[in-house]
């Protein structure tokens, strides 16, 4: 047991290590001496690298927005809140953003409490989580049929049930996001001035809505070589519109 709590700190530590600060440093002084554009290019050729890098989009985050572009802006940010969703910046950045257009990260129903510890690992954490409950339940459970009636193999048996139900509610608490999650299966506005929602995809269908730049969509159907299904879920309306309008996350 001591071994998986090892394990899992360093699982929870990943996002803060996995990038070199240092690599961003060039950038963030073009940034803070007001330099946005080439800023935003040398974090994207970053984000090109390493596409798993928190801060990059973070920082590709706030130079979008100084170059007043929210709908980019607020994709980076959640891109960003979906790799890293403990980070403070990540949170305060993505939430002031998202406020831009009349939406919340935190709804206001819900304690804000308790949607850090729902989103305190990422998807990717979760999983790596997931995997390594399933073989610690496995290994307990060869341990104790090994060492049957031995007082070792009634701890291993034990262990093997934890790391069982562990693994259950982990796969329950992903599976609760996935259906709920504002950022699953989702996409984010990016074209100024908004994307048109139409009845059906192509321009032959009658335009009914629109969705503001910014703003986060469900995406409930991807087939169509050119459209997007979305859904808006604060006006309880769906549509379809251009993917080169919505940046899918």
């Amino acid at each position: 047991m001591t071994a998986y709590k090892l394990l899992l700190l360093l699982l929870l530590a990943a996002p803060a290590a996995a990038y070199d600060r240092s690599e961003l440093a060039e950038f963030n002084d073009l940034y803070k001496s007001g330099r946005y554009e080439e800023a935003l290019e040398g974090y994207r050729g970053v984000i090109a690298q390493a596409p798993a890098n928190p801060r990059a989009y973070y920082n590709a985050g706030n130079a979008l927005f100084r170059l007043n572009r929210p709908g980019p802006a607020v994709w980076n940010y959640a891109k960003a809140f979906t790799l890293d969703p403990r980070s403070s910046d990540i949170r305060a950045n993505l939430d002031f953003a998202l406020r831009q257009t009349g939406q919340r990260l935190v709804p206001e129903t819900v304690p804000a409490a308790l949607h850090y510890v729902y989103y305190l690992l990422s998807d990717g954490e979760a999983r790596a989580a997931a995997i390594l409950l399933f073989w610690l339940a496995c290994l307990a459970w060869a341990a104790a049929f090994l060492l049957d009636g031995s007082p070792a193999g009634r701890a291993a048996g034990r262990t093997g049930a934890a790391a069982a139900a562990a693994l259950l509610l982990t796969l329950a608490w992903l599976g609760a996001r996935s259906a709920t999650s504002p950022f699953s299966q989702a996409g984010v506005v990016t074209r100024q001035g908004g994307a048109r929602m139409l009845s059906g995809p192509g321009d032959t269908f009658k335009t009914y809505a629109s969705a503001p730049e910014g703003r986060l969509v469900r995406i409930l159907d991807a087939g169509d070589d050119a459209y997007y299904e979305i859904g808006l879920q604060q006006e309880g309306i769906k549509g379809w519109a251009l993917k080169s309008e919505i940046d899918r996350l």
